[in-house]
């Protein structure tokens, strides 16, 4: 029996890690493609944008499956891109990065390539509506959780990001292109004992840009002096789930998976 053949887009990161030993600990045969190199395998390269490139590799290598899971810098979009990008560029659409990556799935669908969705790669670690960790909240961090919710709810829309600090109902950072990590370390030259606050919104296509946390992130905010994490049920990942609620607890972070307020 033929093992099943899966093209999996990654980046250099413990996501990118998780999911690739993942997927070979199935028994499935896994392609990693990349736009840099990556230390824990080695992966096809393409220049940032390279359509052509991809979809030849994955003709030559026979793979009509392939999971979208490496991070692409936003930034990447206002930087030069190789030419065969030019159908998803310059249509005179916005630089919306989950437009794009439509754009490229309908492409690949047109060339017999399916793109799975994350929901379906990463079910086991979804979110629960629950709290994790043995840190209860204190009453002004459910208001700034709710706070938080109800903001997101509000920008969502416009793609702005999927995080939000508050802290004592005032929201201290929204997140943009820099990301998640680097939107709590400019929380944290504020001010400590934040709340972050990280859904997905609706409409989000699952095949990609789901809200992802992992023993990184708790890193990132015990450094920056966070204290509480709140994610949407059912709509985020928590990946490495032990070593992520082993290290709040260590770090007395209080981690919980909400579907709206937090009473």
């Amino acid at each position: 029996m033929k093992k099943e053949r899966t093209g999996l887009f990654i980046s250099n990161d413990e996501l990118s890690e998780y999911v690739y030993k993942k997927l070979k600990s199935k028994g499935i045969k896994v392609y990693p493609i990349s736009f840099i190199p990556c230390h824990f395998t080695i992966s096809q390269t393409f220049h940032p944008g390279d359509v052509a490139g991809i979809l030849g590799y994955l003709k030559k290598e026979r793979i009509k499956k392939l999971v979208f899971i490496g991070r692409v810098p936003p930034e990447t979009i206002f930087k030069e891109m190789h030419s065969s990008s030019d159908v998803f560029l310059k249509d005179g659409k916005p630089l919306c990065g989950e437009r794009i990556l439509k754009d490229m799935v309908s492409f690949l669908k047109k060339a017999d390539v399916d793109v799975e969705s994350l929901i379906d790669v990463l079910r086991d670690e979804l979110a629960e509506e629950r709290p994790y960790t043995d840190i209860p909240l204190q009453q002004d961090e459910k208001e700034d959780i709710n706070t938080g919710f109800q903001l997101l709810n509000d920008i969502i829309k416009y793609r702005a990001g999927q995080s939000v600090v508050v802290k004592k109902g005032v929201v201290v950072a929204i997140e943009g292109i820099e990301g998640t990590d680097e939107m709590i370390r400019r929380a944290g030259r504020y001010c400590n004992g934040f709340v972050v606050v990280k859904m997905a919104g609706k409409n989000k296509d699952e095949r990609f840009d789901i809200p992802v946390i992992g023993p990184h992130t708790i890193e990132v905010l015990a450094e920056s002096g966070g204290r509480v994490i709140a994610v949407e049920t059912g709509r985020t990942i928590i990946f490495n789930h032990s070593k992520t609620v082993s290290l709040c607890n260590k770090k007395r972070i209080t981690l919980i998976g909400i579907k709206g307020d937090v009473r």
